[in-house]
């Protein structure tokens, strides 16, 4: 039984998804440093420097952002359904009309960010979030709330 199954198990473990992010999209970010519209779903971006990105409508599903710098990126109507943005600095960046659908924000940092229209989703996502002050959030109206005071690194 082991000997019919392990073949299978092994090309199971080695391939790569078949929705892992486009090498060409990736190769473009690397280079520029913007990619709107690109497929970057499953990508591994930790701690990468994308300050000022340009991401419109970015597909970010399941990416790794984890401690990423994206201040004052460009996030507008990027799906970042299940990413992780754990420790990232959205400083000032735009997420209007993003999708946040169960994305991990753990002490992530939104001052001044936009969040209008933004879909939100996940029991407490904000609640785990740095900071929020002076974000715009979902609704329009500015975040003065939410201010960790005294913030561990």
């Amino acid at each position: 039984m082991l000997a019919k199954v392990a073949p299978a198990l092994f090309l199971l473990l080695v391939s790569a998804p078949a929705w892992a992010a486009n090498p060409a999209h990736l190769e473009q970010l690397r280079r520029t440093g913007n990619c709107p519209n690109c497929d970057l779903s499953y990508a591994r971006l930790r701690g990468r420097n994308l300050q000022g990105a340009d991401l419109r409508g970015a597909n970010l599903n399941a990416a790794n952002l984890r401690g990423a710098n994206l201040s004052r990126a460009n996030l507008s109507g990027a799906v970042l359904n299940n990413a992780d943005l754990t420790k990232a600095n959205l400083t000032n960046a735009n997420l209007s009309g993003a999708s946040l659908l169960i994305t991990r924000l753990d002490r992530a940092i939104l001052v001044g960010a936009q969040l209008v229209d933004a879909i939100l989703g996940g029991r407490d996502r904000l609640a785990r979030v740095r900071t929020l002050r002076d974000a715009t959030l979902p609704n329009g109206q500015k975040a003065f709330f939410l201010e960790e005071p005294n913030h561990r690194p």
